[in-house]
């Protein structure tokens, strides 16, 4: 697949194809965009909590989500969602949400629900880091023909403030990501913004410990599980800044760990995600 076939949409236009249809009462059928060589995970993670938010009370809001990719999928084959209501209770409950594809299952989450309740909150504080504005200028100087990606296609911007290296670096990224467009601004849309950028930049960072310039000629990757928390009704709108590090890897997996910061300050989620490091055999020495 050529990075030149790939539209540019705005994020609402991307909702308006992947946001799953309910065809029972725990069952959704999901779409996917096009063109994609293989099947991106942010999108089944985002189409999963869109559909069990459809199966609990408008007075509950997600707070934490639990993924495991079992199988690689393909964006011209539907998804079929089923929804499992595990558990109602009255200040929790959780769903189970199953993706499959030709009879076989491709990906599986957890997510559990809150009621909004006041309580004792602190945070960390925000990384110190440049502006969106000047990691735009930044990014102009290193490269001025930057190729165009699955960014484009699943409706976001993003503006990096660290420099990926051909020799072996900190195992650290930040970048600000920002969906294109208005779009309908509630707490699920806005979480299933996050959802789907949270899988753009967090598996890759393990790579960054290594000298290779082109880690995908070096190692067979995928992406195992993801974990997200949502500590804040984000904004997805606004540009928000993603600070990952991955602590360790090692027998042929990479752990890597995030948070998603508001312009302001704001610590709106947390992830963690663990992915596939295998070593090529025919790679060259």
């Amino acid at each position: 697949m050529s990075t030149n076939e790939i539209p540019r949409l705005t994020f609402s236009e991307v909702l308006d194809v992947v946001t799953p249809k309910r065809v029972g009462d725990y069952w959704f059928i999901g779409d996917s965009l096009k063109p994609q060589f293989r099947l991106f995970g942010g999108q089944v993670v985002a189409q999963c909590l869109l559909a069990a938010y459809e199966t609990v009370e408008e007075h509950l809001t997600a707070h934490s989500m639990h993924c495991y990719f079992l199988r690689a999928g393909d964006a011209n084959v539907p998804i079929e969602l089923e929804v499992d209501p595990i558990r109602n209770g009255r200040s929790f409950c959780t769903r189970r949400v199953v993706a499959r594809q030709k009879g076989e299952a491709i990906f599986n989450t957890s997510i559990s629900y809150h009621v909004h309740e006041e309580g004792m909150s602190h945070s960390l504080s925000m990384p110190d880091v440049i502006s969106p504005e000047e990691a735009a200028a930044l990014n102009a100087e290193r490269d001025n023909n930057m190729p165009r990606t699955l960014l484009d296609l699943f409706g976001t911007e993003r503006e990096r403030v660290t420099e990926r290296l051909p020799q072996a670096q900190e195992p650290v990224s930040q970048s600000w990501f920002r969906v294109i467009g208005p779009f309908e601004d509630n707490v699920r849309t806005q979480q299933a913004a996050l959802a789907m950028i949270s899988d753009f930049s967090l598996y890759s960072t393990a790579f960054s410990a290594f000298p290779y310039e082109r880690p995908e000629k070096v190692f067979i990757g995928a992406s195992l599980d993801h974990a997200i928390w949502f500590h804040e009704v984000p904004r997805m709108q606004d540009w928000v800044l993603y600070d990952t590090y991955s602590p360790w890897s090692g027998g042929g997996r990479g752990y890597n760990r995030g948070t998603l910061w508001s312009r302001d300050g704001k610590l709106i989620a947390s992830t963690a995600q663990e992915g596939l490091m295998r070593i090529r055999r025919d790679r060259a020495s």
